[in-house]
């Protein structure tokens, strides 16, 4: 089912994510699946739908900094002045994460993954939810990122229990990526925060 970002959907979208199941919505960047990332059942969907391979972890997105002390181990001085500069915004840092996180959400790894969005969809049904959501790209593994509900419909319909139509997406990047897990931060990708940007804040 596909419906508008309104006040009821944004509401009904969480109550499906609380209840185990599995939407797409628009963040700043491209369409993300959003699940409960507590619930490995739920985070197990995401590989299902996607045919992801298990050793990836998920992006999650948080209300804001508040919610970082429950999901990672430190927040280097580094990662801080990034925070400040970016977010809410389309970079994505990676930390140390918590060891009580569910390992499907790391891919093996020791890290995990977050962003503070922008997004005005997004940020509403973070607060419907009360806590963090998966935002991997909602579009099949090696197919490009969704930049419609249209798009995801036709990619993941079938395994989707929503759709939140934001319309199309205001670009077709997606987010920088950026380890912050160790004193030197790493890009790892280049998207929609420029490594120009970056530069200006931090030695990468």
């Amino acid at each position: 089912m596909i419906g508008l970002p309104t006040l009821q959907n944004i509401n009904q979208a969480a109550d499906i994510i609380k209840n185990g199941g599995l939407i797409a919505y628009p963040t700043e960047t491209v369409y993300g699946l959003g699940a409960d990332p507590h619930n490995a059942e739920a985070v197990q969907k995401i590989f299902t739908a996607k045919g992801r391979a298990e050793d990836k972890g998920i992006i999650l997105l948080i209300r804001g900094v508040d919610d970082l002390s429950t999901l990672v181990h430190t927040v280097s001085p580094t990662a801080q002045i990034l925070i400040e500069a970016f977010w809410p915004g389309p970079l994505t840092l990676v930390f140390r994460a918590n060891p009580d996180l569910s390992p499907a959400l790391l891919g093996g790894r020791d890290t995990i993954a977050l962003r503070h969005s922008s997004s005005p969809i997004a940020t509403q049904l973070l607060t419907a939810l009360g806590g963090p959501l998966t935002s991997t790209s909602a579009n099949r593994s090696a197919e490009p990122p969704a930049h419609s509900a249209c798009e995801v419909q036709n990619a993941l319909g079938n395994h989707l229990d929503l759709i939140l139509d934001g319309g199309p997406s205001d670009t077709t990047l997606p987010s920088t990526l950026v380890d912050v897990s160790t004193d030197h931060a790493i890009l790892l990708r280049e998207g929609a925060v420029s490594a120009q940007k970056l530069r200006a804040h931090i030695h990468i």
